[in-house]
């Protein structure tokens, strides 16, 4: 089963969209990460084993080179866009999942 972390910039109406299709999602306020720091969110999201969805592009480029670099496994982030309505966002994350299996240590734009 495919576990997903989403950013709290990311719309929790889609992780209602994606527990409605098997996937278990995860909010911040799921899991009381409001507020904190989006290496803590992502060491969270870690910690569940989770795939980290978020809109945060740039700084989560900069920390999945980092993560690379030092060699810290993770499993998976994308950066989803911020141009779709939530509906299209869930079902693209859907047929996202039907064809990649394993994201470990990847990061995909959605």
């Amino acid at each position: 089963m495919v576990r997903v972390y989403l950013d709290e910039d990311v719309s929790v109406l889609i992780a209602v969209l994606l527990r409605a299709r098997s996937i278990d999602a995860i909010a911040t306020k799921d899991v009381e990460m409001l507020g904190k720091s989006d290496e803590d969110n992502l060491k969270k999201a870690i910690s569940l084993k989770c795939i980290f969805i978020t809109h945060n592009r740039v700084d989560f480029e900069n920390m999945y080179s980092k993560y690379i670099q030092n060699e810290i496994h993770h499993y998976g982030i994308i950066v989803l866009s911020r141009k779709r309505d939530v509906y299209a966002s869930a079902q693209k994350l859907v047929r996202f999942f039907s064809q990649h299996k394993n994201i470990d240590n990847q990061l995909w734009y959605a």
